[in-house]
């Protein structure tokens, strides 16, 4: 798996032995459904991967369902619930004088002082929004907010670019869409972020007129979301930018807002109304009467977006599938299934690119559940931290969101706002002698944050608790991806007991701040393990 020289260093620091990073991967199972019933390092498994994590009371609820079964309930219903809380982010109360402000003035336009505050304004939203998305990812028990999360990184908008800024309340509107689109077509998700406000700034696509085209956001919806390179000529560019010609979105209370504030709206003065010939398909041209909104997005942008699926439906389809499987199976591109990322993706065209079916056929199969995948994920910030505060058993009351929210962003995954339009590179990029010591840091700091009653509700919820022999290994099967030896299960005993025997875990159990101080320091140790990056 070539994940040895990443983590050598690492181990050659601490007195544990490490798991057998060395081993080749070698994956036996395929496309075909896994329909044996789950065990328990099955489901911890699944919910490491779809959902960031689950307590183990819920993780054992699922032991001997089928990972069809499992699967079904992560997934949810194609609507997902709305956000457990509302957020506002065009106007705010001032606390001093109790009137509401309205921060979508132009800075541009405004004093220095006004300026100052509208541009600290969306910085503070950004914060907000960080931690609203970390407050809802907590508390999802499906994978909404994991698939949602996904599709950031794929339709990518940054905060902050060159010396702009994307306002934050247009950011959540945009995740609010991926949360809709998550589980349904790839054709629709497509259209609606392309007509999207937050995506139309950021790629200049509000600047795309009849006579000077901008052909930015018309090169990265084939390049970056939908085909990869090598699938359009630069004609194909050319045309996909007249098509796209005429669309606007105010970004402040000073610009036209036919539809309101951050709403696209479309202006027939600035469409090329011409005809286009996409891909060998000629989009007929129009006239006055028949240049709306409405026929545009319908007859041309849309009609744009199905050219490029019944053209091109192989390199749709292997491309998504292939991100998909990066993302959620195993990052590294050398050593990507090619066959198996074939077969997902001939499911996903077979579906006609229905994302539900390409989520279930991936976390069903065979090939997902193979043991060789276990342990050969380096976790993204988000999943390090999310899936740490989820195991740890900690709300929003206990960990403040937008503290959980900026340690993702120290560890290279600033909510919102990736490093550029190709979104966050992943695999062995999130771990770095910069990234690697705020892990730890992050770990220790939620550890000691662990009060002796959370300490003691995930004590008692390990199965057979009170031997402490089974206990060890229930925490060490929890937090770790794969097994371990004897010898690291002896030594995490003796840290777990401070070198006493074993009866005198019956006596920590009957003084929990003694328990919860011991399992403060085992935790402690697993952290600053190796596989405790993996998942």
């Amino acid at each position: 798996m070539k994940r040895r020289e990443l983590f050598s260093s690492i181990a050659r620091s601490s007195i544990r032995p490490t798991a057998p990073f060395e081993i080749k991967l070698q994956v036996e199972g395929g496309i075909e459904e896994h329909t044996d019933p789950l065990t328990l390092d099955d489901v911890l498994h699944l919910y490491r991967r779809l959902s960031y994590s689950v307590s183990m009371p819920d993780a054992q609820k699922q032991v001997g369902k089928t990972a069809r079964q499992v699967v079904t309930q992560l997934l949810g219903p194609k609507d997902p619930p709305a956000p457990l809380r509302d957020v506002n982010f065009i106007k705010w109360r001032d606390p001093a004088t109790g009137q509401m402000v309205d921060y979508t003035e132009n800075p541009e336009g405004a004093d220095l002082q006004a300026a100052f505050a509208i541009r600290s304004w969306w910085g503070n939203n950004y914060r907000r929004l960080s931690a609203w998305h970390t407050f809802e990812s907590l508390r999802d028990p499906l994978s909404v907010e994991r698939l949602a999360h996904f599709w950031v990184g794929h339709w990518t908008t940054e905060f902050s670019f060159d010396d702009q800024y994307s306002q934050p309340h247009t950011l959540y509107n945009q995740y609010l869409t991926f949360r809709k689109d998550r589980l349904g077509n790839f054709r629709d998700m497509a259209l609606d972020i392309t007509l999207d406000h937050a995506m139309l700034f950021y790629l200049g696509g509000w600047l795309n007129d009849a006579g000077r085209p901008n052909e930015n956001y018309a090169r990265e919806l084939m390049e970056l979301y939908t085909t990869g390179i090598g699938w359009y000529t630069e004609g194909d560019v050319e045309q996909a930018a007249r098509v796209l010609t005429g669309w606007k979105v105010a970004r402040f209370n000073d610009q036209p807002a036919p539809k309101g504030i951050y709403n696209t709206w479309f202006d027939a003065r600035k469409h090329d109304t011409g005809a286009k010939e996409f891909m060998g398909v000629t989009i007929p041209a129009r006239t006055a009467d028949n240049n709306t909104e409405f026929q545009v997005r319908n007859e041309e942008v849309r009609e744009l977006i199905n050219i490029i699926f019944r053209a091109r439906p192989e390199a749709v389809s292997r491309f998504i599938a292939g991100k998909v499987y990066m993302y959620f199976v195993y990052s590294s591109a050398a050593e990507i299934d090619r066959q198996f990322v074939a077969d997902l993706a001939k499911v996903f065209r077979d579906s006609d690119f229905d994302l539900r079916e390409l989520f279930l056929s991936l976390f069903i199969s065979k090939h997902f559940f193979d043991p060789a995948l276990r342990g050969a994920q380096i976790k993204t910030p988000m999943e390090y931290v999310i899936g740490l505060l989820k195991q740890l058993r900690f709300d929003d009351t206990e960990v403040a969101p937008i503290d959980s929210a900026s340690w993702a962003g120290l560890m290279d995954q600033a909510l919102f706002d990736p490093p550029n339009v190709a979104g966050w590179p992943g695999y062995r990029s999130w771990i770095s002698t910069n990234t690697y010591p705020r892990r730890r840091e992050f770990a220790r700091k939620m550890i000691d944050t662990l009060t002796d009653a959370r300490a003691m509700q995930l004590i008692k919820e390990m199965p057979d608790y009170e031997d402490v022999t089974k206990f060890v290994q229930s925490i060490v099967q929890y937090f770790l991806p794969l097994p371990v030896n004897e010898t690291r299960l002896a030594f995490y005993k003796n840290t777990l007991l401070e070198g006493q025997p074993d009866y005198t875990w019956a006596e920590k159990l009957n003084q929990p701040a003694s328990a919860a101080r011991s399992l403060r320091a085992l935790l402690k140790t697993l952290a600053v393990a190796p596989d405790f990056q993996l998942c």
